[in-house]
């Protein structure tokens, strides 16, 4: 995720330092906002989202799918999905048809402040039962440890919870990284959908600034909140390294080693420590936890260095706000930098 994060935050302050940054640029009508507007989904009351399609008397119906993910028009009075009415198979691809989340949802908020400390040395570690037998000339007497309730033992699940979370395409953080921005970072990811929002520090101030990627269009936004002007991403910016797609499969594919587990303080506040070795380049990964909530991630690196992540927020509710652009936004013509490349 790191890397990913890095990846956009280079690429949008080249971006404003090359264009909006030099103060020219074209405000014009972008011919595609109306179809940007319309994303051709609906939500009901649970929460559930569902593409629309029409027939041909223009009578809208959403899509549903079956366990072998079979396509069917279902009928849908604004709230409430009814009975299906048709195959179609043939006029939905299984890829246009939103993912939703069906797991155990997540919702959790912390003070990172609790967390920006040094990392204490491990705690004593709670150990098994054993048996241990007198040396020579002493009690005869066989020394045996206290045993430890089942459920105080420390076993390692929490970070494959985090994953599953991540592997699920539904999620929305909250996080703090001083090694990219002295600003909260928000990113938010649904139906193959990615919104990323930062601060920018210019010169002497600082840019709010958002990045949109919307799967239906294929297309890179860039969001500058504070003038409430957006812009595409000119294509000879786009390559290997802003891919959305391969981001995502990076997030849902990390290779990770055995996954190790411990007790540590930090700033006073007891927290499970689940590490492991990136399979990838060695990196020692460090998940804090507060009980079984995510509060920080760790990056050791080879060379002694340590990136640290807070997590302010997690949660598995993601509002489809984050995918719209707001309507109240101007469009900025930035495709007069490709022609000073």
């Amino acid at each position: 995720m790191k890397k990913i994060l890095r990846r956009i935050f280079v690429c949008v302050l080249v971006l404003i330092v090359a264009g909006v940054g030099g103060g020219i640029y074209w405000l014009t009508n972008d011919p595609d906002r109306q179809k940007d507007d319309d994303s051709g989904y609906v939500t009901d009351t649970e929460g559930m989202t569902y593409t629309m399609v029409a027939d041909k008397e223009g009578e809208t119906y959403v899509v549903v799918t079956d366990g072998d993910g079979n396509r069917y028009a279902a009928e849908f009075d604004g709230t409430t999905v009814g009975s299906t009415v048709g195959d179609i198979n043939g006029e939905v691809a299984l890829d246009d048809v939103p993912t939703n989340y069906t797991g155990t949802h997540i919702d959790v908020t912390n003070d990172i402040s609790k967390f920006q400390g040094e990392v204490s040395t491990t705690l004593p570690s709670l150990t098994q039962e054993s048996t241990t037998k007198p040396q020579s000339g002493k009690n005869e007497d066989t020394v045996t440890t206290k045993p430890v309730k089942e459920e105080e033992k420390l076993t390692a699940y929490r970070i494959d919870k985090y994953q599953q979370i991540i592997s699920s395409g539904t999620y929305l953080m909250e996080m703090a990284d001083d090694s990219m921005s002295d600003e909260p970072i928000i990113m938010a990811i649904k139906n193959g959908n990615m919104y990323v929002e930062m601060a920018m520090e210019l010169e002497n101030s600082s840019m709010k600034c958002a990045m949109l990627y919307l799967k239906s269009k294929d297309t890179i936004y860039l969001l500058f909140t504070d003038w409430k002007k957006y812009c595409k991403m000119p294509e000879d910016m786009l390559g290997e390294d802003m891919d959305i797609g391969a981001m995502m499969e990076d997030l849902e594919e990390e290779e990770i080693g055995e996954i190790r587990v411990s007790e540590v303080e930090i700033n006073g506040e007891k927290l499970i420590l689940e590490s492991y070795n990136s399979l990838s380049d060695g990196t020692t990964v460090n998940y804090y936890f507060d009980g079984d909530m995510l509060v920080r991630r760790d990056n050791v690196y080879s060379d002694g260095h340590v990136d640290s992540t807070y997590f302010a927020q997690l949660t598995t509710d993601v509002p489809d706000s984050y995918f719209e652009i707001p309507k109240d936004y101007g469009y900025i013509n930035l495709d007069w930098l490709s022609v000073l490349a």
